[in-house]
């Protein structure tokens, strides 16, 4: 027959079992909380999503740390379609660029946008010039096959987005950075979307990744000068992301733009009205952004569609 000892022995057994059982369930609870949180990256309760972004502010831009890396520039990924061929890669400190030999535009050109790139150097004066980067089995296009076309030399990359340097400005008047775009466009919401891009970078310090190209319509094979294809639209995606932050910081809440243009003579209104989704660009162009982030990331931001016209911090 058990002792009033034993028993008591036996009770605090079982009362020791009991709290190995708790300490164990806390501590497997206190793992599960990090894996979440490291894994999904989700915004504090009660923090928004641009209240965290803005907190997550540093004192340097990639560009200054990355100096000379074209990498950054596709720190998102590297834009991926079913016909590599057509895909040729030129990587320059100012940007990274998809060159078509078939429509001899860009595919598509990436860069890494902040208040760092701006500056005080001079715009290029001069005719467009054959990029150097370009592969000698390639003709380059010239700045007389846009003569007397019809259609302005649209920048991808912006001229003004390219100052910080003469040799910077330079690189954005090579051929391979420049779309037959009607001048309504040109100069109407595409650039109105460059002067917001502007306005992200100096009035909000954001840091930015952007996306830009063609995009062409089966029906429509307008062709100037030798063999330059006019694209039917123009698209631009630009992930917006806190100073100094890069591919880690990017979340299924970090805005996005993206926006579908027609390229059109008559196109007249503010560049919110073409917004649409990175989905929506991939169907058209047959192009695979965000390859470098995760599934479950890049999914979300590509659902994304502007709902305000203008992100407020």
């Amino acid at each position: 027959m058990p002792t009033p000892y034993t028993r008591s022995l036996r009770r605090q057994s079982r009362r020791n079992r009991r709290q190995l059982l708790w300490s164990i369930l806390a501590l497997l609870i206190g793992y599960a909380i990090v894996w979440f949180n490291n894994h999904h990256q989700a915004t504090p309760a009660g923090q928004s999503v641009r209240d965290s972004i803005a907190s997550a502010d540093t004192t340097q831009f990639l560009a200054e740390r990355s100096v000379g890396d074209p990498t950054i520039h596709v720190a998102l990924g590297v834009p991926t379609d079913a016909t590599p061929d057509n895909d040729v890669l030129l990587r320059r400190t100012q940007y990274v660029l998809s060159y078509n030999p078939t429509t001899r535009c860009a595919n598509w050109v990436a860069w890494n946008q902040s208040a760092w790139w701006y500056g005080s150097a001079p715009r290029y004066r001069g005719q467009f010039l054959p990029d150097p980067l370009l592969p000698p089995e390639f003709q380059p296009v010239l700045h007389r096959d846009y003569v007397g076309s019809g259609f302005d030399r649209g920048h991808l990359v912006r001229s003004e987005e390219r100052t910080r340097s003469a040799s910077d400005n330079r690189t954005t008047f090579y051929t391979t950075n420049i779309l037959p775009q009607y001048h309504a466009l040109n100069a109407g919401p595409w650039l109105r979307l460059e002067e917001y891009v502007e306005h992200l970078c100096k009035q909000n310090s954001r840091e930015l990744f952007i996306i830009a190209g063609p995009i062409y319509h089966d029906t429509s094979r307008t062709t100037i000068g030798r063999g330059v294809r006019v694209p039917a639209e123009c698209f631009k995606i630009i992930v917006v992301l806190p100073k100094g932050r890069a591919k880690e910081s990017v979340t299924s809440n970090t805005p996005v733009i993206a926006v579908r243009m027609p390229n059109l003579p008559d196109i007249t209104g503010s560049w919110e009205q073409f917004a649409t989704t990175v989905s929506d660009i991939e169907r058209a162009t047959g192009y695979r952004f965000f390859t470098a982030l995760p599934d479950y990331v890049a999914r979300a931001l590509k659902e994304q569609r502007l709902q305000t016209g203008v992100l407020s911090f």
